[in-house]
C-alpha cells in the first residue's frame, strides 16, 4: 500500500471516529430515571458494599444500559423499579424458573446475581473477575430491560451480544469473541423498551483500545534516507482512565515502546469520561533501510490486547 493510500485511510478513520464522539457528547439531562435497590438472600460472604458500588459503576457506564446518559439508574433504599439481589447459590431456585443454583438469573422484578459466579466467574471466561462482574450485571439487567437471549450473529472475531449466554461459553457464544458491554442494537432496543433515545458513547468498540496516529515526521540523511521518525497521536481504552502503552514497529519488528500519557486538551469533547492525558509524541532512530513504521495500542481488561492505530511509509 503506498504512502498516499495509507494517509487517506488514516484520515478517514479519524473523521469517522471523532464524528461518533461528537454525536455522543451533547450534555443533556437523562430522559428516563430508573430506580433499583440492593438486596441479599441466604448467607453472603462477599463484600456487599463493594457489590453495590460495582453495580452502580456498571449501570452508570456510558457504554452500557445508560445509553450514553439517556437513562439514569438510581439506587434507592425503598420501593424501586427493580431489585438487584446478591444471592447464595443454593437459594436461587427459590426465585422460581428459570433460576438455578449454577447461574445468575432474572425473575420478575428481581435481577439475581449468583454469589458463586460473582466471586469466581466461570471456567471459560477469559478476561478476569472484574470484567465478568460487569458482564453478568449487564446481561441480567438486560433481561429486565426487556431483552431475551441472543446468539452470535457475526463471524469469528465479532463481538458476542451481551445477551448471549457467555457464562456458558461454547454453542451459546458461537464463533463470536467474549464481550462485556451491549452492542448498539441491544442498547437501542432496551432504551426503546424503557422510553428513552440512546446517546451512544462514541467509543467504536467498548472493550478494545482505540485512537489515532495523527502525524509522522521523518528526518532524513543527505541521501534522503530515513534516520529519525517522530510519531504523534493518541489512544485510550474504555476500561480505564489510565494511559495506555503503545508499541512501535519498524518493518514489522518491535522497535520501541512509549506511554500515551501526554495531555491532549483537544480530546476533552471526545472523551469526556476518560480524561485528556492520552497523547503520545515519540521519536525513534531508524535504520536508513526502514520502509514502514506502525503504532499499536496495548489494551487492558477485556478486549484485544493490541490494536493497530496506524502506519506510514517512511522510505
Amino acid at each position: 500500500m503506498n504512502q498516499t493510500r495509507l494517509k487517506r485511510l488514516a484520515a478517514l478513520g479519524v473523521v469517522v471516529l471523532l464524528g461518533g464522539f461528537m454525536a455522543a457528547c451533547e450534555q443533556a439531562p437523562p430522559e428516563r430515571v430508573i430506580t433499583y435497590r440492593i438486596a441479599t438472600r441466604g448467607h453472603i460472604t462477599a463484600d456487599l458494599g463493594q457489590f453495590a458500588q460495582h453495580v452502580a459503576v456498571t449501570l452508570s457506564d456510558p457504554r452500557g444500559w445508560s445509553a450514553g446518559g439517556a437513562i439514569q439508574f438510581k439506587q434507592v433504599p425503598g420501593a424501586a423499579n427493580f431489585t438487584i439481589v446478591l444471592a447464595q447459590a443454593s437459594t436461587l431456585p427459590s426465585f422460581g424458573p428459570p433460576c438455578s443454583s449454577q447461574w445468575s438469573c432474572r425473575s420478575g422484578s428481581n435481577v439475581v446475581i449468583n454469589q458463586d459466579r460473582w466471586q469466581g466467574a466461570t471456567s471459560t471466561w477469559p478476561y478476569g473477575l472484574d470484567s465478568y462482574r460487569h458482564y453478568v450485571v449487564n446481561h441480567e439487567v438486560g433481561h429486565w430491560m426487556g431483552l431475551g437471549h441472543a446468539n452470535c450473529g457475526g463471524g469469528a472475531g465479532a463481538r458476542a451480544p451481551v445477551m448471549a449466554q457467555q457464562s456458558k461459553g461454547g454453542a451459546a457464544k458461537g464463533a463470536c469473541r467474549f464481550n462485556v458491554w451491549p452492542n448498539p442494537d441491544e442498547i437501542s432496543a432496551a432504551s426503546r423498551n424503557r422510553g428513552a433515545t440512546p446517546r451512544y458513547s462514541g467509543v467504536p468498540n467498548p472493550d478494545d483500545p482505540f485512537g489515532s496516529l495523527d502525524s509522522v515526521t521523518v528526518e532524513r540523511d543527505a541521501q534522503g534516507r530515513p534516520v529519525k521518525v517522530r510519531l504523534v497521536g493518541w489512544t485510550a481504552d474504555g476500561d480505564t482512565r489510565n494511559p495506555l502503552g503503545v508499541a512501535i514497529l519498524v518493518d514489522g519488528q518491535l522497535a520501541d515502546f512509549a506511554l500515551a500519557d501526554k495531555e491532549r486538551p483537544d480530546l476533552a469533547k471526545f472523551l469526556p469520561y476518560l480524561g485528556t492525558a492520552h497523547g503520545y509524541d515519540h521519536e525513534i532512530m531508524v535504520d536508513p533501510s526502514a520502509e514502514v513504521v506502525c503504532v499499536s495500542a496495548g489494551g487492558v481488561s477485556a478486549g484485544y490486547p493490541f490494536v493497530r492505530l496506524g502506519c506510514d511509509v517512511v522510505k
